[in-house]
């Protein structure tokens, strides 16, 4: 068999990346990386797949060696703004920000390089600074569509709202820059800005507008295959028939949910106590479903008796390992594994964990779609971009996460879940919190109350939020948008009904 071409060899590992098989991805990174250690696309892939895994440290070092012998200046940029990105999500941010600003020093017009400091020191929640370079670089006639889109987001919470407003609209005018990412970004800040300048209709506006420009392959077809193989082999009935590892180490905690269901300030709340950590947005679950599947291309049909005794003990130990791992010298109780995206798994999550416990984050689907439409998520989800669609995975989701609750609660399973509703901890945030400690095992402390006193850099869509207390503006959004909903109640049909039921 005649071996694949550079070329090829890189477009199969970043299809890879995007399809979401990190795992996978890594390997055929890495193998690239090996065979031309001093190519900037393969380094920049390679720190992209080893992000996704977090194994930042060795995505660090790898952006850091190859620095030391790029010069050619595009490539030095290239490789830079994907090491902020890992440096960001490891939460090693000043040294990031130091780092860029070094770079930017040598290359003062370098758009990307001021973007990319700009947007870091966002996230460190030093919004002047950014306000400071950005306004700089206007100054010297240095003016993009994504450092206008950062500008915004520094100054959203600020007295200079309208006045940005003014600047977003009049660059969107006026500037040549026609690249859909800088528009995605633009546009969603803009109507970031709007909805808190009140200006609602001008806000859906915008995000319509941002989400417009990106073409995601949204398939409810597969959605629903999906759910038919979930239903079809995760029964209490097979699962009596399998095997689970034994139980070592740290318990794992799961939040699933929908993505902007609460899930990232719950797992702050559990991070926040001396006996708990919070690993992260982890992908590895999926991974070894799709690795210990008898068909990978259809890993939810192998049902729980179908898995490999031993395979099951070797992945179970794997995950605990990687874990721990990234927990580093933390003695904790409990390691909070926060993919929402995880609802999929729940099944394979109890039969390789018999101590875990889930958390599944709810809230309004309306007040969720709206949330996740309203976001710049990845297009990995394809259905945030458009209102219906968003409706339509919403209830796949709601059906998937009540058949899990079913096999859940069952005899043969018995594992506990803890239904955790946004609106409930918004409403007595000191009584949820005390119920959910209780659930994972862990005893009260006046810390988890002040979890956005920690320190921690939350890398996620939620991170400017997690540094305040619980809000409670974020409930009932969807009253503010009512005359453009008609394609999310479209879309939800009887999850309506459902929500109003349980009212």
């Amino acid at each position: 068999m005649p071996m694949m071409s550079l070329t090829d060899a890189y477009e199969s590992a970043k299809q890879l990346l995007d399809a979401g098989h990190y795992r996978a991805a890594v390997r055929s990174a890495e193998v690239l990386y090996k065979q031309t250690p001093h190519h900037p696309p393969v380094i920049a892939l390679y720190i992209n797949c080893l992000l996704r895994v977090q194994q930042h440290d060795l995505g660090v070092r790898i952006a850091k060696r190859a620095l030391r012998n790029i010069t050619h200046k595009p490539h030095r940029v290239m490789i830079i703004t994907h090491l902020v990105d890992t440096m960001t999500q490891a939460g090693q941010l000043d040294e990031a920000i130091e780092m860029v600003r070094e770079e930017l020093n040598a290359q003062p017009d370098n758009l990307s390089l001021a973007a990319s400091l700009a947007h870091a020191l966002v996230m460190s929640d030093r919004h002047e600074e950014a306000v400071e370079l950005i306004e700089g670089c206007r100054e010297r006639g240095i003016e993009s569509l994504n450092l206008a889109a950062v500008l915004g987001r520094a100054l959203v919470r600020t007295d200079r709202r309208d006045e940005v407003i003014e600047y977003i609209e009049h660059l969107l005018e006026t500037q040549d820059d026609d690249s859909d990412a800088g528009k995605h970004q633009v546009y969603n800040t803009l109507g970031q800005l709007y909805d808190k300048a009140k200006r609602y209709d001008d806000a859906m506006d915008a995000y319509q507008k941002s989400n417009a420009v990106v073409t995601p392959d949204f398939d409810e077809r597969r959605l629903e295959n999906t759910l038919a193989s979930i239903k079809r082999s995760w029964t209490p009935e097979r699962f009596a028939k399998a095997t689970r590892p034994e139980p070592s180490g740290p318990r794992p905690v799961f939040i699933v949910g929908m993505p902007r269901s609460g899930t990232t300030l719950t797992e702050q709340i559990i991070d926040a106590h001396p006996r708990g950590f919070g690993a992260g947005e982890l992908g590895l679950i999926s991974d070894l479903c799709r690795e210990l599947a008898i068909d990978p291309e259809n890993s939810y049909a192998t049902g729980p008796e179908e898995y490999d005794p031993q395979a099951l003990v070797n992945a179970a130990q794997e995950y605990r390992q990687r874990t721990r791992e990234l927990a580093g010298d933390l003695d904790v109780d409990v390691i909070v594994d926060k993919a929402p995206l995880n609802c999929n798994y729940v099944g394979l999550i109890a039969l390789l964990f018999p101590d875990a416990h889930i958390i599944h984050c709810q809230r309004d689907p309306r007040d969720n779609c709206l949330s996740c439409f309203f976001q710049l998520l990845s297009t990995g989800h394809s259905y945030s971009f458009d209102l219906y669609n968003c409706g339509r995975y919403y209830r796949n989701y709601r059906a998937i996460m009540k058949h899990y609750e079913g096999l859940l609660s069952s005899p043969e399973v018995n594992m506990p879940i803890f239904e955790n509703d946004y609106e409930g901890m918004v409403a007595d945030q000191e009584q949820r919190t005390h119920e959910l400690l209780e659930f994972i095992g862990l005893p009260f402390d006046p810390a988890c109350l002040e979890f956005y006193k920690t320190g921690r850099v939350a890398v996620t869509l939620s991170n400017d939020q997690v540094r305040q207390p619980i809000y409670k503006s974020s409930t009932k959004r969807y009253e503010r948008y009512a005359a453009h909903l008609g394609p999310l109640i479209e879309g939800l049909g009887e999850e309506i009904i459902n929500e109003a039921d349980s009212k």
